[in-house]
């Protein structure tokens, strides 16, 4: 497997990070150099609170191999769009999805979550996220894979739980608290295999598409 279809090797926020750098491009060179001396990045707001917000998060997960944790970030798929990170642990497969909303109230229902009172579909989206995944890795593992949707909310000043949807919505702060304490459900060897799939580019390519599964 080359360095490039390794995922692996993705830091935090590899997908946002190849955006901003496709839109510093669009810059002259002495905007570029004066941004790269003051150790400004050059990009929309949103764009660089989102990468930021990624970075913070995925540094948490990444703690969390010290403890034979597998972490993957900027998980590409076939619409374009990432998965922000995705974990590996014996309490299984995480989907994690990374936002930033600095200062903001957050407020958790059963079928939204609303920031400042304005609503968003991260629930719909990142338990569609997951489902997905553990039908894309089932096939490729030749067993069942548990995927939990997680959603990590970064630099909120207060999170309320109106209601206890299948996604877990949390402080992206307290992440490899929450992680770790769930219950074992793969064993080491089925944490390597899950893994050893994960890693590769192109089985995430495959998403939506049939294949037999390995009998």
């Amino acid at each position: 497997m080359s360095e490039e279809d390794d995922l692996s090797l993705n830091p935090p926020g590899a997908g946002l990070e190849s955006l901003v750098r496709e839109g510093e491009e669009r810059y002259g060179l002495l905007v570029r150099l004066a941004a790269k001396l003051s150790r400004q990045r050059l990009g929309g707001s949103s764009t660089l609170r989102r990468l930021e917000g990624e970075q913070i998060v995925g540094a948490r997960l990444d703690a969390l191999r010290a403890a034979g944790w597998k972490v993957l970030h900027g998980v590409p798929l076939p619409s374009g769009a990432d998965i922000d990170h995705v974990v590996i642990g014996p309490p299984g497969v995480f989907t994690v999805n990374s936002k930033h909303h600095p200062g903001a109230t957050v407020w958790v229902g059963d079928k939204i979550v609303k920031v400042n009172r304005n609503g968003f579909p991260y629930l719909e989206n990142s338990t569609f996220e997951a489902a997905r995944t553990a039908d894309l890795l089932a096939v490729w593992c030749s067993f069942d894979v548990p995927v939990h949707p997680v959603i990590a909310v970064v630099g909120a000043q207060r999170i309320t739980l109106g209601a206890t949807p299948e996604v877990t919505v949390l402080d992206g702060e307290q992440i490899t608290d929450v992680l770790p304490a769930r219950p074992a459900v793969l064993s080491p060897n089925r944490v390597d295999r899950v893994f050893t799939v994960a890693r590769h580019r192109y089985v995430w390519s495959r998403m939506g598409t049939r294949r037999k599964k390995a009998r």
